[in-house]
């Protein structure tokens, strides 16, 4: 009998574990809807929520954060929306500033053979809030004046990478923003892993050094280069470029 009893018990509780990740997806998707439908109202476009994060229903949490990426454009932020539905902040008018250092940075890179993605921000005394949509990249400096532009980039495994092409395309690009420091946190990708690792890395909303720990990569660098050139000198980095021993700051 008790065996028996057992069994019931066993079915029972794994129909409700079903029944509770069913709610767990139901809710998800509802919660997702409910804040691409408020960024819709807010910018207008199309959006679409890639992960959910902190969840509001917390003693310390009353809000629902996702990352978001927005179909028009194809970038990815970040939104914070409160239970009532409302968007309580975004970064997203931040991210297309972003995205254009971005572009402009790739391209560069790509001149001088290098293969890249990046992940670019400024850094200073701004809030994300006060920058409108629309807003240039030359417009964003000239008002909000960033002490740095900071992030990170990956790059495919080449024998085209070399620490003069390295330096070349970044001081053009810290040329082409007048003359702002650029700080890059550089992995350098064995080329068979590039495409997914890429493709992964430009659905990301903030990156840390973390989110490399379980990828399989060549080296990490971080170089700083100024209207004067890199910290790192070219044969050093030709050396970090093909593999070297990793350098940190």
């Amino acid at each position: 009998m008790f065996k028996k009893l057992g069994r019931k018990v066993g079915v029972i509780l794994i129909i409700m574990s079903i029944l509770l990740l069913m709610g767990c997806r139901y809710l998800d998707k509802y919660t997702a809807e409910r804040i691409e439908k408020a960024l819709t109202e807010k910018y207008g476009g199309t959006f679409e929520v890639l992960a959910l994060g902190n969840r509001y229903g917390t003693m310390t949490n009353d809000y629902v954060q996702a990352d978001v990426k927005a179909v028009d454009s194809d970038v990815v932020f970040s939104a914070k929306m409160s239970p009532k539905g409302e968007i309580l902040a975004d970064n997203y008018a931040g991210t297309l500033v972003s995205k254009q250092l971005e572009e402009m940075l790739n391209s560069k890179l790509e001149s001088e053979g290098i293969t890249v993605k990046s992940f670019m921000t400024g850094f200073g005394n701004v809030d994300a809030g006060e920058i409108e949509i629309g807003t240039s990249l030359d417009d964003y400096i000239a008002k909000h004046k960033p002490d740095f532009f900071g992030g990170y980039i990956v790059v495919k495994e080449s024998p085209n990478n070399t620490g003069a092409a390295l330096t070349k395309a970044l001081q053009d690009t810290v040329h082409a923003v007048q003359n702002i420091e650029i700080r890059i946190n550089v992995w350098v990708i064995p080329k068979e892993n590039f495409d997914k690792i890429a493709t992964d890395f430009s659905q990301l909303s903030d990156v840390d050094n973390s989110w490399f720990d379980d990828k399989d990569t060549l080296s990490n660098f971080l170089v700083f280069v100024n209207s004067k050139g890199a910290d790192i000198d070219e044969n050093e980095l030709n050396q970090l470029l093909q593999g070297g021993d990793k350098k940190f700051q």
